[in-house]
């Protein structure tokens, strides 16, 4: 690897090499991403900064005996590497490569690399078991597919899997009971391959969605789109902007379309970037002691598991001015627990709801005051923003009708920006129920303020009649402390049942219970699990058809679920 002290020697096709141009920008003065495409997004950024650092918190599945620190130079080479493996096995240009192996940083680089041969890659959670697995690899049509040995056995990746829904399934480390199965270390040493990336308007990359009521739907992406998303990220926001010197570390799946429009920013702006594959590792928190961030990125239930390395005497998220949570809303305890781990005057915390087909939809920022009050109806948190100004539109609509309602009314979220996907692979006919002209539903009831700002209620098939769980949810947590997760589960007929679990398992006292629910709505008594036991995707999001099935025998919701 290359020293820290001395400069990198550049490959020459990062000398030689022109990225894709795009034009769109919200101002004329804004920083926009210096591309788009999967395929040029390690190779832009090495020409732009090539001696910054990636760091990973493991060596790579696909080059075990690599570093776990690699400049931007350096991992576009690996791209390339894993290019020409890819060429060597037999994928061409608009072959669809699936890859579904442990969660790390080569899923992206071998996304990447299918992309910078023209190929379209699925970049797949294996976190669902066998029969979403072969529903997945079903839709992508006899994909090439990329795995490893224990995705392989708790997906059920068979030899008839193998011959029937793929045209080759390679594994990364060493299954020699299965003749059918491809050696990734067969293939090293391949010849280099020239790129050949698609076109900008044409499929790029297919992801999918978080699979909370079930069987997740594929979300293709091109270029284009994943450049309209990016744009939001490249950004020069006072504050909260991105920037080259910050030290970021990231803490996402990295098979989930948040590196679509992830890797575009990062490329733009070539901060140095600590990324995590395990949120649960002993090692996060030597990581973060050692780098030091400044920004920090993950999910919702990520940051909720982190409250105790929050609260660590060692401090190690002291020297962060930015917080930053994607996908879905955020606990208030959770932001108030991570503002105040910080040494800086006026850290930020940016919530950005997002969905797998848009991006992020809103966004808001929360400074330590904005959540100062505890146990508040209904939480802060749980008005997520305002949608980009003078880009994207948002409006609720009657469920039954389709039409728009009056502000302060519930009314399914529906909205109107650039940068929407393409299709649900295998499934069109569910992409254009969810589609109204440029009017594209989210599935999600809400209601929208006099400002404009949208204020979540529950996801329609989730919703509690007259109430909203996620309102409860937030409420619950800030007044008892202890617990680790709580999920209210609507039943259609019954009151709705409070599922919760607790630090080291202690059993709830009925007094604290008591005393946090007695302005709350009537609810079922609560269920006290382990917290290993809430059925999660690969988001950490809680799968709450399985969840109430698991402990509900019968149990109906109470949504409809049309537009899940």
């Amino acid at each position: 690897m290359t020293s820290a002290t001395e400069p990198p020697t550049i490959p020459r096709f990062l000398t030689d090499y022109t990225p894709t141009r795009y034009r769109r920008r919200f101002t004329p003065f804004s920083r926009v991403p210096a591309t788009g495409h999967m395929g040029e997004v390690w190779h832009v950024a090495a020409r732009r900064n090539p001696a910054q650092l990636v760091i990973v918190d493991r060596p790579c599945d696909i080059d075990p005996d690599g570093p776990v620190e690699r400049t931007y130079a350096e991992w576009a080479t690996l791209v390339d590497e894993a290019a020409a493996w890819l060429h060597a096995a037999g994928v061409r240009a608009w072959d669809r490569v699936a890859i579904m192996k442990a969660n790390h940083l080569d899923v992206a680089l071998l996304g990447c690399a299918a992309a910078r041969i023209g190929a379209v890659p699925a970049m797949l959670s294996g976190t669902f078991g066998p029969e979403a697995a072969r529903a997945l690899l079903t839709r992508l049509e006899r994909p090439f597919l990329v795995t490893d040995r224990a995705h392989v056995d708790s997906c059920g990746i068979g030899p008839d899997v193998v011959a029937g829904l793929t045209a080759m399934t390679i594994c990364v480390d060493s299954y020699d009971e299965r003749p059918d199965l491809v050696r990734l270390a067969s293939l090293k040493g391949a010849p280099a391959v020239a790129p050949a990336l698609r076109p900008p308007h044409e499929p790029m990359v297919i992801t999918h969605t978080s699979g909370t009521t079930g069987i997740p739907k594929l979300v293709m992406h091109s270029a284009d789109s994943a450049y309209s998303l990016a744009l939001v990220e490249a950004e020069r926001w006072p504050k909260f902007g991105l920037r080259a010197d910050d030290v970021m570390v990231f803490c996402d799946p990295f098979c989930h379309q948040r590196m679509t429009t992830g890797l575009p920013a990062m490329a733009t702006v070539t901060p140095r970037m600590l990324m995590l594959s395990d949120p649960r590792s002993p090692a996060v928190k030597d990581l973060l002691l050692r780098h030091r961030p400044t920004v920090v990125e993950t999910l919702p239930n990520i940051y909720l598991f982190w409250e105790k390395l929050a609260r660590d005497p060692a401090r190690p998220f002291a020297g962060v001015r930015l917080f930053i949570n994607s996908f879905d809303a955020i606990h208030t305890r959770t932001i108030r627990t991570f503002l105040a781990a910080t040494d800086r005057r006026a850290p930020v915390w940016v919530q950005s709801w997002s969905q797998s087909e848009n991006g992020a939809l809103v966004i808001r920022p929360y400074l330590r005051g904005s959540v100062k009050r505890r146990g508040l109806r209904p939480p802060p948190t749980q008005v997520l923003g305002w949608p980009l100004p003078s880009v994207a539109r948002v409006r609720a609509v009657d469920p039954a009708t389709g039409r728009p309602v009056r502000h302060g009314e519930v009314g399914l979220i529906e909205i109107s920006q650039p940068g929407r996907c393409l299709a649900y692979v295998g499934e069109q006919d569910r992409h254009d129920l969810k589609r109204n002209g440029v009017w594209w539903n989210t599935g999600d009831l809400g209601v929208i303020n006099r400002w404009g700002a949208v204020r979540l209620v529950d996801r329609e098939i989730d919703r509690i009649p007259g109430g909203s769980a996620i309102e409860l949810e937030d409420v619950l947590l800030d007044r008892l402390p202890q617990t680790t997760e709580v999920v209210v589960l609507p039943v259609a007929g019954g009151l709705p049942v409070p599922v919760l679990s607790t630090d080291e398992d202690v059993p709830l006292e009925p007094r604290a219970w008591a005393a946090a629910t007695v302005d709350l709505p009537p609810l079922a008594e609560p269920i006290q699990i382990r917290w290993e036991d809430f059925p999660r995707t690969g988001t950490w999001k809680i799968r709450r058809v399985q969840l109430r099935e698991q402990l509900l025998d019968g149990a109906q919701a109470v949504g409809i679920g049309r537009w899940t």
